[in-house]
This record gives structure tokens, C-alpha cells and sequence, in this order.
């Protein structure tokens, strides 16, 4: 047997199971596996197997925001950034299929939940939603969108449009992820640019 030497390294662990079987399929007794410990071990990090999963979906809220901030504060043109930033999700999403479905679910839900994990959790969605609406006022700015338009309306539109893709995408469909991006991008942006912008 192993000792789990941080809450990191249960997190990855317990990510890798929740993305092979799926939350509802997952038992506690699978991560413990995973990791080369005794169950008992688990609950002195974490006290159930629904709140190891908001921190399975705080990671990934952070490995989208971060993946986000760097498409913003690149070089790129405004719809160049929202094609990086459609695909990004997207890509992120086909990689973790069986779970990405939760990542943005109102946490209130689950009963254990504590107000600091309410409150972590919604402030990862907010900083997530403000990234997409910096490449929408940076193209309002720049004359590519057109100006009368909500960008905060817009980044919530664009987060749940990329959120929901989640619960209908399959990987034998008839579509690629890169395929159903380009196709939401072209969308999204035939709605918002600007005339002159064609």
C-alpha cells in the first residue's frame, strides 16, 4: 500500500476514474484502487464521493480558464481567438466525455455541499464567462463585432453553447469536435460581426 502524499495527486487520481467509468458508476473502493490505498484512506482528504467530485470539477474549471487567459492575452484577431476558444472547450470536453456533462451543473444540488465550495464554484464559471467577453469587447472595440452587442449576454451564450455539447457528442458519431467547433464558431460569429467586417 501507498500513502496519498496530497489532495493533488487524489484529485488526478480520482479524475482518471470518474472519466473511465463515469460519476454515477464510480465507487469510492475504485479510487482507492486507483490510487494503492485502503478505502479508509480517502475520507481523511475528502468526505464523500460527491464532494471528491467538485474537486475533480474545480480542476477542470481551472484547466479551462487558464487555457482561455492564454488565447485572450495572445496575438490573435478577435475571431480567431473565439474559433481557439470554442475549440479549446470543445477538445476538452471529447477528452473527458463521461464527466464534462457536470462542470458547470448548479453545485447547490448536493447535499454536503459547503458555502466555500458554492462560492469557489461560482466564482470559477464567472472568471470563465468574463474571459469569453474580453474576446467580445475586444472585437466591439476593434470594430469587428458589431457595438450595440451584450458581451456578457453573448460570453454566457457562448459558455453554455460549448457547455452543452457535453451531454449530445459522440465519439463514433458522424461529426468530429473540430468539425462541430467550426461550425458553432462560423455561427456565433455570422451572428455578432460587424457588417464592414463581412
Amino acid at each position: 500500500m501507498t500513502k496519498i502524499r496530497n489532495k493533488e495527486q487524489l484529485v488526478e487520481a480520482a479524475a482518471r476514474v470518474f472519466e473511465e467509468k463515469g460519476y454515477a458508476a464510480t465507487r469510492i473502493e475504485d479510487i482507492a484502487a486507483e490510487l494503492g490505498v485502503m478505502q479508509g484512506s480517502l475520507y481523511y482528504h475528502v468526505g464523500s464521493k460527491a464532494a471528491l467530485h467538485r474537486l475533480v470539477v474545480q480542476h477542470h474549471l481551472r484547466l479551462l480558464v487558464a487555457g482561455l487567459t492564454a488565447i485572450v492575452e495572445g496575438p490573435a484577431e478577435p475571431a480567431e481567438k473565439l474559433r481557439l476558444a470554442i475549440l479549446g472547450h470543445l477538445t476538452h470536453v471529447e477528452q473527458h466525455l463521461l464527466e464534462a456533462s457536470g462542470w458547470f451543473s448548479d453545485p447547490t444540488s448536493s447535499a454536503d455541499i459547503t458555502e466555500q465550495e458554492t462560492a469557489e464554484h461560482r466564482d470559477m464559471v464567472l472568471r470563465y464567462r468574463a474571459c469569453w467577453a474580453r474576446i467580445v469587447e475586444e472585437g466591439i472595440a476593434r470594430r469587428e463585432i458589431a457595438a450595440d452587442t451584450d458581451a456578457t449576454a453573448v460570453a454566457i451564450s457562448l459558455v453554455s453553447m460549448c457547455d452543452y455539447v457535453s451531454y449530445w457528442f459522440r465519439r463514433d458519431g458522424d461529426k468530429r469536435i473540430e468539425e462541430i467547433a467550426a461550425l458553432q464558431h462560423q455561427i456565433v460569429w455570422s451572428g455578432i460581426a460587424a457588417q464592414h467586417a463581412g
